[in-house]
């Protein structure tokens, strides 16, 4: 019998698990469970895997898996070095994020009248997240330039632009992991070196809190040499910076890659994973929910940004957002925690149905990748 524990807020799990696994869940605001007896632990960004966090591996425990695509959480030496098999869930999101970003660049360039087509947009990281946002925005027309030195020293047909160029542009995006070490670490990528003799129009994390400086960024914003800033990840996350989150044009609780779909995939990835290392079958096949079916008269949305925050979250994720960070309170790091997990899943965009009339007024949605009632 194979037992295994799992963050509460993994989603739909016990559909991708067979019925002779013993599931337990565990909330992950009271840090990790007593493992003692367990085959396989199955966990989140929120619960760390170092030697201070988990001091004594339990001899039955063989398996580790996060539904995240990043893995800076997980000390995975040491889990090599107590022969514990790793999976991550890397690529789950990757659309979500992309769509997030995406609707970012739309609501700041109708607030602030830019047009996207004129301006450049480099894309720091050009893994899975980082190629579905250049796929998105060439869809849009929007011109982008793609940095990602690691990726050209691995793969032949990559080339990545020079870093002059990237900060020629008007615009950053960072889709890259968290790491310290090696040729090209990210921490800290966007310093007050980097920044230095640059403007950029407009600032984009949805990647890792730490790929971003988040004084030196204040200080850019401040002298006017970045223009605007969208955060979704946070230096020191949950622990938000005050001041960072204030001045942001939208600032959200590191959920860019929250959809149905993503956390479906994530799910899916890491049970994968476990069903090969115990070498197990799965019995059942989890059900695809509906897509949503919007009715409502175009007549009723004066602006395409009325539209999307119908259609995206984006907004009413900094609304709350906004409420925990203009509060007195000691715990603001559990609420943000909260507020990422218990916050409903929006859909991806193709899982939304529209009326033709939506197409017809607003354009960019087919490239968004809507569908049409049929």
């Amino acid at each position: 019998m194979i037992r295994v524990a799992a963050d509460q807020y993994l989603y739909d799990i016990k559909s991708y698990l067979p019925e002779d696994v013993t599931l337990t869940f565990y909330d992950p605001s009271d840090s990790l469970p007593d493992l003692r007896g367990t085959h396989a632990l199955l966990l989140r960004t929120v619960n760390p895997i170092t030697p201070q966090s988990l001091p004594k591996i339990p001899a039955s425990l063989s398996f580790v898996g996060t539904g995240s695509s990043g893995t800076d959480h997980i000390n995975q030496p040491y889990l090599e070095a107590n022969n514990i098999t790793f999976a991550d869930a890397a690529g789950c999101n990757a659309r979500s994020v992309a769509e997030y970003v995406t609707v970012g660049l739309l609501l700041w360039a109708e607030r602030t009248t830019h047009s996207l087509e004129e301006l450049t947009i480099s894309i720091i990281g050009m893994g899975h997240v980082g190629t579905q946002v250049n796929q998105l925005l060439q869809k849009l027309g929007i011109k982008t330039i793609c940095y990602d030195p690691p990726r050209d020293l691995r793969e032949s047909s990559f080339h990545s632009a020079s870093l002059k160029r990237v900060l020629s542009s008007n615009i950053l995006t960072f889709h890259t992991p968290l790491t310290t070490a090696g040729k090209y670490p990210t921490r800290h990528w966007l310093d007050a070196e980097t920044l230095s003799g640059s403007h950029f129009k407009l600032v984009i994390n949805a990647a890792r809190g730490g790929v971003i400086h988040e004084e030196a960024l204040l200080n850019s914003y401040k002298s006017g040499s970045v223009s605007d800033f969208i955060l979704d990840v946070w230096e020191n996350e949950p622990q938000i910076h005050k001041r960072s989150a204030e001045r942001a044009f939208l600032k959200t609780p590191h959920i860019a890659g929250y959809s149905v779909q993503a956390k479906r995939n994530a799910s899916k990835f890491i049970a994968d994973a476990l069903l090969n290392h115990f070498d197990l079958k799965r019995e059942r096949k989890p059900t695809q929910p509906d897509p949503i079916i919007i009715q409502e008269p175009i007549e009723q949305y004066g602006h395409f940004s009325q539209l999307m925050t119908h259609l995206h979250p984006i907004k009413s994720y900094q609304k709350r957002l906004k409420y925990i960070i203009s509060q007195h309170w000691n715990d603001r790091g559990s609420r943000f925690n909260k507020l990422r997990a218990s916050y409903p899943l929006r859909r991806e965009f193709k899982n939304i149905r529209l009326p033709p009339a939506y197409f017809e007024r607003f354009p960019v949605l087919d490239a968004l990748g809507f569908r049409r009632i049929s």
